[in-house]
């Protein structure tokens, strides 16, 4: 009775208690005819009553999109438009594969997410060529208050792998220890494609290979809470506009959570036409620049959009 009190109006409270109703249990189930016959209200009294009854007693709700903010489960991708694109950035607990052609950003996209979570912790696998070391220092000075006492990649594990047997044993054994010891927000694997397309000639080994490095790099990131993210290579396609896939076929797609696809346009701009700022990214003011796409090509909880961008010295930068 007290909540009723403290709730409902001093008027309506009066003839509510009268009645013999001390719950909102007791309004929420009564109906509107049976509360009017015992209190003598007004149709529009009894509603009011009714909305104030369920207002209090109801849970609150959430839309996912503010469960997803409140849960912090996105790492971000150190551009903010992009992770405007992705809600937030790279999903944690889930495995996100870049692709595209050579050249089309895709391992800078993932040295750019890497430094921005230097901070938090990286893991950086790579199976074709070496860490590009001197690209993620440039990398640092997106940052503010850029150090050049600060060892932005003290917390950057990098590893260099060239086989498939190695990529699955460093998956099921280093890289468990490894965090177990630290907390990294961020995996990345660049290319999940490489050591996959060279040594198989068992096509039904090499997808229960697969099958078992996404599995495991699943459980990996819902165990500790950070994202993965892989590069994968594109092989031709000859339907459709679009002339490319990625590889590694179905066994691989059907364990990817959000795909994203790089590629270049036949647009181009020019120096000239950027913001000061970024025209000072440039080392030659004369030049133009190709314009790249990122496009969203499927995902649980994203829309099929997409952006353009430009590579600078310091990174992705977009472009209208």
């Amino acid at each position: 009775m007290s909540n009723l009190k403290n709730v409902l109006p001093p008027r309506i409270f009066e003839v509510v208690e009268r009645a013999g109703i001390s719950t909102f249990k007791q309004i929420m189930i009564l109906s509107v005819w049976d509360i009017k016959k015992l209190t003598n209200l007004r149709t529009d009294d009894i509603k009011f009553l009714k909305n104030v009854a369920a207002d209090y007693i109801c849970p609150i709700s959430h839309t996912c999109d503010k469960l997803l903010i409140e849960n912090e489960l996105r790492v971000k991708t150190g551009c903010v438009e992009i992770d405007e694109l992705l809600m937030g950035g790279f999903r944690r607990g889930t495995l996100t594969e870049i692709y595209g052609e050579s050249g089309s950003g895709k391992t800078l996209m993932a040295i750019q997410a890497a430094a921005h979570n230097s901070a938090a912790g990286c893991v950086f696998i790579c199976t074709e060529d070496l860490f590009p070391v001197k690209r993620f220092a440039q990398m640092k000075h997106r940052f503010p208050n850029v150090s050049s006492k600060h060892d932005y990649g003290k917390n950057v594990y990098i590893e260099h792998i060239t086989e498939a047997q190695n990529l699955l044993s460093c998956v099921r054994v280093s890289l468990p220890k490894l965090l177990e010891k630290n907390k990294p927000a961020l995996i990345v694997i660049d290319s999940v494609a490489a050591p996959f397309r060279s040594e198989y000639s068992n096509y039904v080994q090499r997808a229960e290979d697969l099958r078992e490095l996404a599995i495991s790099l699943i459980t990996l990131a819902q165990k500790y809470t950070l994202a993965v993210v892989c590069i994968n290579q594109v092989t031709a396609s000859f339907d459709g506009a679009d002339n490319v896939l990625p590889t590694l076929g179905l066994a691989w797609s059907n364990m990817v959570s959000t795909r994203l696809w790089l590629k270049k346009t036949n647009q181009s701009v020019h120096i000239s036409h950027l913001p000061m700022e970024n025209r000072e990214k440039f080392r030659n003011t004369e030049q133009s620049v190709v314009v790249r796409k990122l496009s969203v090509i499927f995902s649980p909880d994203l829309p099929n959009s997409s952006l353009k961008f430009i590579i600078t010295s310091t990174g992705i930068q977009t472009v209208n």
